[in-house]
């Protein structure tokens, strides 16, 4: 027999109550976990790749406007944006070639003389040797840097800007 006077256990009537409560914790912290992995996958799928900047080729066109003069042109710009194409293998220290030695008028070809120069690859097992094609330029210096082009032409890696320095093709 129960009387009113009786103390009810309140652990009874809070039951679903903290039962709602857990539930409703545990699915918050599996929502939060989820949209977290979801975020870092995203994050890691979507980090920008550089990009080899394009080069850009600024066509100006003449345009007549109707009610001016015959003489007087209107010009507007748009520019055409070219993929860049590399042909050959151009990587690295294998490719920079430094000078070790140059021969005024060296070089004899189809009658005309060219300064002669010897290149020793950067990593000094290579040695070729090749004659200038910018005749009138300025000679380098022992030690000069070029790059290696497909084409088999020395271009110097840094010079100065208003005299540059010569090019060489290579003698095969």
């Amino acid at each position: 027999m129960s009387s009113e006077n009786e103390p009810r256990y309140t652990r009874d009537e809070n039951l679903p109550v903290l039962l709602i409560g857990l539930l409703l914790i545990v699915g918050i912290l599996v929502t939060a976990c989820a949209i977290s992995v979801l975020w870092f996958n995203r994050q890691k799928a979507s980090q920008p790749t550089p990009q080899q900047e394009i080069p850009a080729i600024v066509i100006p066109t003449a345009v007549m406007p109707p009610a001016a003069l015959p003489t007087a042109m209107q010009v507007s710009y748009f520019s055409i944006r070219l993929p860049v194409v590399l042909s050959g293998s151009i990587s690295g220290p294998e490719q920079i070639w430094k000078v070790t030695n140059i021969i005024s008028l060296g070089y004899e070809l189809s009658g005309q003389r060219y300064d002669l120069a010897t290149f020793t690859r950067i990593d000094g097992q290579d040695t070729v040797q090749g004659y200038c094609i910018n005749r009138g330029w300025n000679v380098p210096e022992k030690g000069t840097e070029y790059l290696l082009t497909a084409g088999g032409i020395f271009v110097p890696l840094y010079e100065p800007d208003a005299d540059p320095y010569q090019r060489f093709s290579m003698i095969q």
